[in-house]
């Protein structure tokens, strides 16, 4: 009923400020337009319709519908052609996706034609304010500047009223502005190849622009009256049956042709779906221990081309941790990764990746950034009489001379939830992503070593352990614990690893920008600025670790580009130092946080056990 009145009042208006209109002038003017300019009319159309599609895809991406791209752009092509002529796009648009899609219910249809609504209404507002400014079009400057100005204003309150899940972000934002700018630009061209009489193109497209706004917000099918009343205002000095003219064969070529093509569509029904990704079962012996992280939910299998990964999503990235689940080093998983985060808008990211990864990266031409140094062991050589461990025999003397003794057990939820709020108390919180957290269930999947003073247990450490080898995950010594006590902790671990034939233990990783030299060290200085204290906590854990006088080896951050690696190393970096809540029941209570021996290079606390949230 409201379309109804809506369309009503507008056609009266028009026909109001019509009235005096001679049909025949119209009509003479329609017989001016030549085939040639039909048919170019028609390419422009073409072109603008290939981005409507593409429109689909890109909220496909941003809402995580899992939809393949050809049948999203499919659906979004007859979604929009059809509701654009028939008004009330929210609901038409909404059924006919849910024609086209059936893999999605009425309700998540609908959120997507939502979402693309809100996604091109924000690209139109940004290029018709830019129209507005940079082309000559049929407004003083004051006024250009305030349309400008009021265009993104009514982005920025309309936006996040259209039913989008969050901001986009900025791959699918400037893909937003992209498509838009075709879109619109295209459609404009369209109604200026049609237009009977000479006028420059950069006069019409600003008034073009504007009328489409007004016609798209009035809901009206084919925005009809409102987008004629407000051209013929925005252009007064126009001839009206010429202007008519054009506006009437645009309706033909632009509305009526796509919609009559989309229709056949939706009779015709949805095409199957191929799939995207061949499924895998996660491999019982991974290649590194710290897919152990997974238990924890930030990081879940992810099948690329085949290939399965430990993978973890940030607003602009698809996080790999290390390498593929079952090992190896292939150009192709790197292939398959950026094609499946491209999928998802997001860029392919390998985090923490090791050599051998970090070589194929380069040969295929990847962006391959230094970000940190393991250190690692092997637990059966290990031994405490050398002279580069002097340093660690003495934090053991201490330890042992204040009674402190660390072995591998359990501890009851009390005794661990006691160390956990004296060490938050003392530290401020705990950080996540690629850094265990505390929680019971998790913790209860890792070999856990204790270290006591007399009874009174006064830290603990937990380590990944699998057939790859051990990695120390927590590392929690209590604040007033005795000098040593972490030393003790993993002292022991590495004990026991000898003993069980362990051929490989990791002691976490340290910065790059904590050793004297290093090539990516000028680079990780850049971002060191985003995470405040890295360069002063650094030194402190290496040289924690350097106190077992271990190997290191490097760890890179691997993505597409530059540009890839700076915004996934802020998403990296907010996803350490602001990580989502813990599920488990008993990480509700305050005492639950913690914190790990791991540094993620990126981001910092003020301790130097722990550096701190794709």
């Amino acid at each position: 009923m409201v379309m109804v009145l809506a369309t009503a009042g507008f056609c009266a208006l028009l026909w109001h400020r019509l009235q005096g209109l001679d049909i025949a002038a119209v009509l003479q003017a329609l017989g001016r337009i030549g085939p040639m300019s039909w048919l170019a009319a028609g390419a422009a159309t073409c072109a603008s319709f290939w981005a409507v599609g593409r429109h689909d895809d890109t909220a496909h991406r941003h809402l995580g519908t899992g939809v393949p791209a050809g049948q999203a752009r499919r659906a979004g092509f007859c979604g929009i052609a059809l509701s654009q002529l028939l008004g009330l796009g929210v609901v038409t648009g909404a059924l006919v996706r849910w024609r086209m899609l059936p893999s999605l219910t009425l309700l998540q249809a609908g959120r997507v034609t939502l979402a693309v609504s809100a996604l091109f209404l924000g690209g139109w507002a940004i290029v018709t304010a830019a129209a507005i400014l940079v082309l000559d079009g049929p407004f003083p400057g004051a006024a250009r500047a305030g349309l400008a100005a009021g265009g993104l204003a009514a982005l920025g309150a309309l936006v996040p009223r259209l039913g989008l899940r969050g901001w986009p972000n900025l791959f699918t934002l400037g893909r937003m502005v992209g498509l838009a700018a075709l879109d619109c630009l295209a459609a404009g061209l369209a109604l200026w190849l049609l237009w009977p009489e000479t006028m420059p193109l950069a006069a019409l497209l600003p008034a073009f622009l504007l009328a489409l706004g007004a016609g798209l917000l009035s809901g009206t099918p084919g925005g009809i009256g409102a987008f004629e009343v407000a051209l013929l205002a925005l252009l007064p000095g126009q001839d009206e049956a010429a202007l008519m003219a054009g506006v009437l064969a645009w309706r033909g070529v632009y509305y009526l042709a796509p919609a009559l093509f989309a229709a056949l569509a939706v009779l015709r029904g949805p095409r199957a779906a191929r799939r995207a990704d061949v499924a895998a079962a996660v491999p019982a012996v991974a290649a590194f221990p710290e897919a152990g992280l997974m238990r924890q939910g930030v990081f879940q299998p992810l099948v690329a081309g085949g290939t399965l990964f430990a993978a973890a999503r940030t607003a602009h990235a698809l996080v790999v941790l290390r390498e593929p689940l079952a090992g190896g080093a292939r150009p192709a998983d790197l292939r398959a990764l950026t094609a499946r985060a491209a999928r998802e808008a997001r860029a392919g990211v390998v985090y923490k990746a090791p050599p051998r990864l970090a070589a194929v990266a380069r040969r295929a031409g990847l962006a391959v950034l230094p970000l940190a140094r393991e250190a690692w062991l092997t637990p059966a050589t290990f031994a405490l009489e050398t002279p580069a461990r002097a340093h660690l025999r003495r934090k053991l003397r201490k330890a042992a001379q204040a009674d402190v003794a660390a072995r591998c057990e359990a501890l009851s939820l009390s005794e661990i939830a006691r160390l956990n709020a004296d060490w938050v108390a003392a530290r401020g919180g705990e950080q996540g992503f690629s850094m265990g957290r505390f929680e019971p269930d998790y913790l209860a999947g890792q070999r856990l070593y204790v270290a006591r003073k007399g009874l009174r247990p006064v830290g603990f450490a937990s380590f990944h352990s699998g057939a790859a080898g051990w990695s120390l995950d927590l590392l929690r010594p209590h604040p007033e614990a005795p000098d040593g006590t972490a030393h003790a902790l993993v002292a022991a671990a590495i004990a026991d690893a000898a003993r069980a034939g362990v051929r490989r233990l990791s002691l976490a990783a340290a910065p790059e920008v904590a050793f004297a030299s290093g090539p990516g060290r000028r680079m990780l200085g850049l971002l060191s600025c985003l995470a405040p204290g890295v360069r002063q906590a650094a030194p402190g854990l290496r040289q924690f670790k350097q106190a077992f006088d271990p190997r290191w080896e490097r760890l890179y951050l691997i993505a597409p580009s530059l540009f890839s690696v700076a915004v996934a190393g802020w998403d990296i970096r907010r996803a350490i130092l602001r990580p989502r809540p813990v599920s488990a029941p008993a990480a509700q209570a305050p005492q639950a946080a913690a914190a790990s021996a791991d540094d993620n290079a990126i981001a910092s606390s003020a301790g130097a056990w722990q550096m701190g949230r794709l």
